[in-house]
């Protein structure tokens, strides 16, 4: 399928059944050489979800790059700045590789709360996260 016909495939589809399509997009768009960030995105946006929803929100972040989550975060206080998925994404956002929990990974308690209320919320907004993620299609597909 080509690329336009898997956007507007992604657009239309129902949130309840947009696992049907989303592997699609994300394979489609991670093989892209130069990604906007709307790309950028969407990639983190869906990765998050998915990582909170599998092994715990921790995981992403610990595991992703800091660039790819400023670019994220820069996209969403541009775009969506009053939206709470703003807010909850950029709350997870610590220095991981810090050399002072490199020894014994001790971060902060407050961290660690971050990331249950992060996990809740991503649990509970799910349909509401998938809406985004097509809004993200809609609003950058030409």
């Amino acid at each position: 399928m080509d690329m336009g016909r898997l956007i507007e495939k992604g657009i239309s589809i129902a949130p309840e059944e947009f696992y049907l399509v989303a592997s699609d997009l994300l394979i489609a768009f991670s093989n892209m050489r130069e990604k906007p960030n709307f790309v950028i995105a969407f990639l983190e946006l869906s990765s998050w979800m998915g990582t909170s929803l599998r092994s715990g929100v921790w995981t992403y972040y610990e595991a992703t790059k800091r660039e790819e989550i400023h670019r994220t975060i820069e996209y969403l206080y541009q775009f969506a700045p009053d939206e709470e998925i703003s807010r909850m994404y950029a709350l997870g956002n610590h220095n991981y590789s810090d050399e002072k929990y490199q020894t014994d990974f001790n971060y902060p308690q407050e961290w660690l709360d971050e990331y249950e209320l992060i996990d809740q919320w991503i649990f509970g907004h799910e349909k509401k996260i998938i809406s985004f993620l097509q809004n993200i299609l809609k609003t950058n597909y030409q």
